[in-house]
């Protein structure tokens, strides 16, 4: 009898693994023909199914923004996502002032990230985004905080940033400023964020800390989602928890158990008043009903995106600029040291930010940099149909 149970056991394991074998060959070919089934005729739509736009682009912006310049109105229709692309300022200034209300971010961009974002600002629309909206602008504006993030970052640049640029240049080391320039302003939010530090620009700690190295393949994974040819292919891998999708809450989990680590942390030590890291004051500022720990974790979580990526690409781009600009760096150069030289009198963090202020030069350096290349490249909204705005695209209609 017993040996009866275990044939009938090996014969239903036997079963179940063919079963799942021909399942996944299905899943794949249903995934092939997703990606390659020509649901429409342009070649903007053709080239994106196909996934031929890789050849000359390394990533799906590059491959927009060439789209983009070759279009009269600077706007292109995306027919197999539904979506149109634009770059045309009067269509920005139209969805997101004229008329911000009727182009909410839409759930299917909640959804995409929602895994990871929750309901942070960035991912809520309404009455949620204003008052997360009107939290953030008198929290950020305080000058208490202020100075306290100025002061962060003038001691990330003393005793962090500085020796690693001043080995390289001793040494002759080639550095990849992006990925410096990124771990240091992952440094500086986490402080004014969480008042932690990850340490991932240290000398002791040369890589990224397991919470940064989880945030990054997060932000990556949730990228890929929104590339994906349709929202059915990452929701059927993340019903089936595998691949990317896969990965993809093994980083979020980890992600959530060091937030959740450090809010916990917050509280054993309690809130004191002279706090000035974000999450003491949202924790402050915030009713008792309202400030669980799942709340705090999304609004964090949404300023370290915000101000991780930003900052890196922003830097990264002026960085660039300027080593083929000679002439600004040096006039930056003698403009900084001449305010140093004007303030060396004075003290305190108040003094050292008019110290930046009498910088002439750096903000139109700055300005420029921005405007060639957008630290956030894109501004994704959504509206119900019919919607018109006053360009309108350039690509062929979809095939019917």
């Amino acid at each position: 009898m017993e040996a009866e149970s275990l044939s009938l056991a090996a014969r239903c394991s036997g079963m179940a693994f063919f079963a799942c074998a021909f399942f996944l060959a299905a899943l794949g070919a249903v995934l092939f023909l997703v990606r390659r089934w020509p649901w429409c005729s342009c070649h903007v739509c053709r080239a994106y199914l196909s996934g031929s736009w890789a050849k000359d682009f390394t990533n799906l912006g590059d491959w927009y923004a060439h789209l983009l310049r070759e279009s009269p109105t600077g706007t292109v229709h995306v027919h197999v996502l539904g979506c149109t692309v634009t770059a045309n300022p009067a269509n920005v200034e139209y969805m997101l002032k004229t008329n911000f209300d009727n182009f909410p971010k839409g759930k299917p961009f909640a959804t995409v990230l929602g895994d990871l974002l929750g309901g942070g600002i960035f991912n809520v629309d309404g009455d949620a985004w204003r008052h997360q909206r009107k939290m953030a602008s008198l929290e950020l504006g305080s000058v208490n905080v202020r100075c306290y993030a100025f002061n962060i970052i003038a001691q990330e640049l003393e005793s962090r940033l500085m020796p690693v640029l001043a080995e390289a240049a001793d040494t002759g080391r080639v550095l990849d400023l992006q990925d410096v320039f990124r771990r240091f302003a992952f440094d500086t939010i986490c402080k004014i964020s969480f008042g932690l530090d990850p340490g991932c620009l240290s000398s002791e700690t040369p890589s990224m800390s397991r919470f940064a190295d989880a945030f990054d393949r997060a932000s990556r994974l949730c990228a890929m989602r929104g590339a994906a040819a349709s929202p059915l292919v990452w929701k059927l891998k993340r019903l089936l928890n595998v691949g990317s999708e896969r990965e993809l809450r093994r980083n979020i989990a980890l992600v959530d158990e060091l937030a959740a680590a450090m809010i916990r942390q917050r509280r054993k030590l309690g809130v004191a008043n002279d706090s000035h890291d974000l999450l003491s004051r949202f924790m402050s500022s915030s009713s008792s009903d309202t400030h669980d720990d799942k709340y705090l974790r999304d609004i964090v979580v949404s300023f370290l995106l915000a101000g991780r990526d930003t900052v890196s690409s922003a830097l990264t781009t002026l960085f660039m600029l300027l080593s083929h600009n000679p002439g600004a760096a040096a006039a930056m150069r003698a403009e900084a040291a001449a305010a140093a030289t004007r303030t060396t009198a004075g003290r305190g963090p108040r003094s050292r930010t008019g110290t930046s202020r009498a910088c002439t030069t750096r903000t139109p350096c700055c300005t420029r940099t921005c405007a060639s290349s957008r630290p956030s490249s894109s501004t994704p909204s959504s509206a119900p149909p019919p919607t018109c705005c006053p360009t309108a695209p350039t690509s062929p209609p979809a095939r019917a």
